[in-house]
């Protein structure tokens, strides 16, 4: 029994660090790819803030002041605009890369093992999406608790999966809907285009 609950455990560990390295992966290139995009950004508005400010320079002061300053705030909304259309490619590129992790074993393995870490009770409802339902009765073998089910729940989009236990009137959500918007508003909070 304890050879079984090795190899359960090894087997733990590997797709936990599996997973923790496409993970710290894809962060990484997430990164880089957004430091790549704000060091363009930079550059382009510098570029263009400065021939700009050499043109206006000529004109007389009161128009100069007024011209700046109607230029300085288009180029904050531009900044702003800018902003979110980075920020939405960069967590497409998010979405799309979890979309394609779905298609693998691993997906599977994640949510097995992530049921596993769990203390599923009695009488929960485990919430998959709608094309994860088909990896129900695996994922039902792996949950030790009775009168345990599951439903569909198209809220879910990007994967993962929530149990609700009746008993406790509680959700845990262990979706990938709710990890990419918490670190979206992360993303946004952490002011990451700052100068």
């Amino acid at each position: 029994m304890s050879t079984e609950n090795e190899k359960l455990q090894k087997f733990i560990s590997a797709v936990n660090e599996e997973i923790d390295a496409k993970v710290s992966r894809l962060l990484e290139e997430a990164e880089a790819e957004k430091e790549s995009i704000i060091s363009a950004a930079k550059a382009e508005s510098e570029s263009v803030s400065a021939k700009y400010a050499a043109s206006e320079q000529k004109k007389n002061g009161s128009r100069y002041v007024k011209d700046i300053s109607k230029a300085e705030l288009e180029m904050k909304k531009d900044v702003l605009r800018r902003r979110e259309e980075l920020c939405d490619k960069v967590f497409d590129a998010v979405e799309k890369r979890l979309s394609d992790y779905r298609k693998t074993n691993a997906y599977a393995d994640g949510l097995v093992k992530a049921l596993l870490l769990m203390n599923v009770g009695s009488g929960s409802e485990i919430r998959l999406a709608p094309e994860d339902m088909k990896l129900a009765e695996v994922l039902k073998r792996i949950v030790k608790a009775e009168d345990v089910t599951f439903a569909a729940d198209s809220s879910i989009k990007l994967g993962g999966f929530s149990v609700y236990s009746k008993e406790k009137h509680t959700i845990v959500d262990k979706t990938f809907d709710i990890a990419v918007e918490e670190q979206r508003s992360a993303f946004i909070n952490s002011n990451a285009f700052a100068n």
